[in-house]
């Protein structure tokens, strides 16, 4: 079945291998066409649409193209996602806690997988401890638009335009960094294909990791979440490859921090 038979209109473009898997695994499940677009269209809500809009691209795009301070752009444009907005709430102590969990003196290249607009905390991150002396972000992501403009907002902070589109359930990013983000993105994963979160995290090149995890539906409703993904991933984990160096409960994101053991 041809994805151009789903009629499927992305404005705000996905990449080709994330449309194309897709459309592929959901004709395999439906005899008609019609509930084969309507599946590829609720997967492509979940994975994308439920968290950008082009009211929120375009305003994002306008700020960034106004240039300014760093700082207030950053945290206006952080504003503009339903994730990132959640997380500016408290995100001084969320890259605090982090970066001082890991036990290295410096962190100077970052892989954000599933990056969203976590790339606009860099100032951020920069603040959060000496440890962030950070002169590579490589950020990977389904977005055409959304990766266009962290290419921009990294020309803007004088880092080298290293954001590009990628289907990890297809490949895992083969960057080498010092420290590779998971931001609320296994849950994703986990239902796109089981344990494919948990294959990522070994097939990665950086030596310390951390996994972030939503406690609060998109509509804000608390349903225990977070007692239950720590479950699960503190029972998935591969404990001989990695070393828990710290768990912290934030107002709406549990995360950890995992270090590679030699």
């Amino acid at each position: 079945m041809s994805r151009a038979k789903y009629a499927i209109r992305t404005d705000l473009g996905v990449c080709q291998t994330f449309l194309d898997r897709v459309c592929a695994e959901e004709s395999a499940k439906y005899k008609k066409d019609r509930d084969r677009a309507k599946a590829v269209k609720t997967k492509l809500h979940q994975a994308y649409g439920a968290y950008y809009s082009e009211k929120n691209m375009g305003s994002a795009k306008s700020l960034i193209e106004g240039g300014g301070d760093l700082p207030e752009l950053s945290r206006q444009l952080a504003r503009l996602s339903v994730s990132s907005s959640e997380r500016a709430k408290f995100a001084d102590e969320f890259y605090k806690f982090i970066f001082g969990a890991i036990p290295t003196e410096k962190i100077t290249a970052i892989l954000d997988i599933g990056c969203g607009f976590n790339p606009f905390f860099l100032p951020c991150m920069a603040a959060a401890s000496p440890k962030a002396d950070i002169r590579e972000y490589h950020a990977v992501d389904i977005g055409v638009s959304l990766i266009s403009l962290v290419n921009e907002y990294f020309a803007l902070a004088g880092l080298p335009g290293r954001a590009r589109c990628m289907d990890v359930i297809s490949e895992i990013p083969p960057e080498a960094a010092d420290l590779a983000f998971l931001f609320k993105i296994m849950p994703t994963l986990e239902a796109c294909k089981k344990g494919r979160g948990f294959e990522i995290m070994d097939g990665l090149g950086s030596k310390y990791i951390a996994v972030s995890f939503p406690t609060r539906t998109i509509g804000g409703k608390n349903i225990n979440m977070a007692a239950n993904y720590a479950d699960f991933f503190e029972k998935n984990i591969n404990r001989e490859k990695f070393s828990m160096l710290g768990k912290n409960l934030f107002q709406n994101e549990l995360v950890y921090v995992l270090g590679k053991n030699p």
